[in-house]
C-alpha cells in the first residue's frame, strides 16, 4: 500500500501528475477537502473498479437521525478519467486519518475477498490526490 499525498490547485493552474495506482491499494491523509482523480490509460477494453471505503456505516444525523453509509464504488471504462470525493472524515477516515483505495480489473468486492489487489497483470490505471483551500 502507498501512501500519496495532496496537491493543492492554486489560481495560476497545476499540473497533472498522475502515479501508477498500487495493486495492493493506496491511502492518503484527508482533512476533507481533498478528492480523487483516476485516469485508466489502458487502450482497448479494460475497465477497472475503484473502491474507497467507508470507515463507518452508521451516522447519526441531527436532522436524518441515523442514516447508512457504504463504499464507494465507481467503474472506470478504458480511455475515462473520474473523480471522486471530497470525503467527510468521520465517514471516510481510518483510525489513522486517512482513506483508503482499493482496485479491481474483474469481478465484485466480495465480502472476505483480497479487495486491495488488481487481478493479476499489468495495470495502466492512474491516481492523483487534489484539494482546493478554502
Amino acid at each position: 500500500m502507498a501512501t500519496l499525498t495532496a496537491r493543492k490547485i492554486v489560481e495560476g493552474g497545476l499540473a497533472s501528475s498522475l502515479s501508477d495506482c498500487n495493486t495492493d491499494g493506496d491511502e492518503f491523509a484527508n482533512t476533507g477537502v481533498e478528492f480523487i482523480r483516476i485516469k485508466n490509460a489502458y487502450a482497448s477494453t479494460q475497465t477497472y473498479t475503484v473502491r474507497v471505503s467507508a470507515q463507518t456505516t452508521s451516522i447519526k444525523h441531527p436532522t436524518y437521525g441515523t442514516v447508512s453509509k457504504s463504499n464507494t464504488d465507481v467503474s472506470v471504462a478504458d480511455g475515462a478519467t473520474a473523480y471522486i470525493g471530497p470525503f467527510k472524515q468521520g465517514v471516510w477516515n481510518d483510525t489513522n486519518n486517512k482513506v483508503q483505495i482499493s482496485y479491481r480489473t474483474t469481478g465484485t468486492f466480495a465480502t472476505g475477498s483480497a479487495i486491495s489487489t488488481i487481478d493479476g497483470g499489468t495495470h495502466l490505471l492512474k491516481i492523483e490526490i487534489l484539494y482546493l483551500e478554502n
